[in-house]
């Protein structure tokens, strides 16, 4: 049975699928996604924010203080070793945050809605179960 797609700010579950290093990174990037783009839920709403949405009403450092963490995804996603093209598709979600989040009021309502940080969690985890093989598997 087909599954509804899935929306930027719904809770990522780890496939049982990943195992040993896979399962490792797969955890650190949930937990630092999570943290930045949907730890706390605004009261009386379903939205949910994380530290990229409130850094980014700092004006010029907030936005760079959140590139500076996503670049921490990116690191987990090089070390396990994503298909180039999920690399392109994360820099994508990753720069468009910024552009659009640089942008005073409109950019701190594109980053909460946005959650590129998840979006990029997303991208990686379809990648390690597309691949079929575990890092500990190989030599």
């Amino acid at each position: 049975m087909d599954q509804p797609p899935e929306t930027p700010h719904q809770e990522i579950i780890l496939p049982d699928s990943l195992t040993g290093e896979e399962r490792e990174i797969a955890e650190r990037i949930n937990k630092l996604a999570t943290l930045l783009d949907a730890q706390f839920g605004l009261p009386g709403t379903q939205v949910r924010l994380g530290l990229d949405g409130l850094l980014g009403v700092i004006p010029g450092i907030g936005d760079a203080i959140g590139l500076l963490l996503a670049g921490y995804i990116f690191s987990e996603a090089t070390r396990a070793k994503v298909r180039k093209r999920t690399l392109v598709a994360m820099g994508i979600n990753t720069l468009l945050d910024t552009a659009v989040g640089a942008v005073p009021v409109l950019g701190d309502i594109f980053d909460i809605a946005f959650k590129s940080n998840m979006r990029n969690a997303r991208l990686i985890l379809k990648d390690l179960e597309r691949r079929g093989t575990h890092l500990d598997d190989q030599p």
